[in-house]
């Protein structure tokens, strides 16, 4: 009998040998494809094609950006000299505010008074924010450290709803006493080790990250 025809009805084909279109016999792996390697596997467990990625992991860095060799993130030297910037700006704004709250005298100013006047000093740095962002995604604090901010899915511009979203979860919490100081404090500090765009809690909810330019 030749080893290419199938064995009679009701007899096992020899030891080793598998039956033509069926399964290799019990206990046995299936024969390797060319020069040794094991035939693919399935869709259950298989590897997904180059380039591709796979269910539920982060899309790629915005708009492409290779961070090893070319437009890179902000980086946390520059975005707190950028915020230490901005700080003289909501500096201005404290003192202009406080000045027209409370006046020259600060010997008997109550909590009212002094928490209203840096209530409005903090909307106003929210607009200036909110504005500045919303322009070309500088402050003039970024603009001064060469850093900008830009929609983590493309690497596009934060106009309108990014923008405004970003300010008001950084500037909006030091409204409320104590509490919004607390979590000022550790949004500040989240992209220290957040992973893999070094966002701040601002830029999570507003889908940003920072680059620099």
């Amino acid at each position: 009998m030749s080893s290419s025809e199938p064995p009679p009805p009701g007899q096992e084909p020899p030891y080793g040998q598998q039956p033509p279109g069926g399964e290799p016999p019990y206990g046995q792996q299936p024969p390797p494809g060319p020069y040794g390697q094991q035939p693919p596997p399935g869709p259950y467990g298989q590897e997904p094609p180059y380039g591709q990625q796979p269910y539920g992991q982060m899309p790629p860095p915005p708009g492409g950006y290779d961070y090893q060799g070319g437009p890179v993130l902000g980086g946390s030297g520059r975005r707190f000299l950028a915020r230490c910037v901005d700080f003289l700006v909501y500096l201005a704004f404290s003192c202009a505010i406080g000045f027209a709250f409370v006046g020259t005298d600060t010997d008997n100013v109550n909590f009212g008074k002094e928490w209203a006047a840096g209530a409005v000093a903090t909307v106003l740095y929210f607009l200036y924010e909110g504005f500045m962002l919303n322009n070309n995604g500088q402050t003039l604090g970024k603009m001064a450290t060469k850093i900008k901010v830009v929609r983590v899915a493309d690497g596009g511009s934060v106009q309108g709803s990014p923008a405004w979203t970003r300010a008001g979860v950084f500037a909006l919490p030091l409204i409320a006493p104590c509490i919004g100081f607390v979590f000022f404090v550790v949004n500040c500090l989240w992209h220290l080790w957040d992973q893999p765009w070094q966002q701040c809690l601002h830029d999570k909810s507003a889908h940003t990250t920072v680059i620099r330019i």
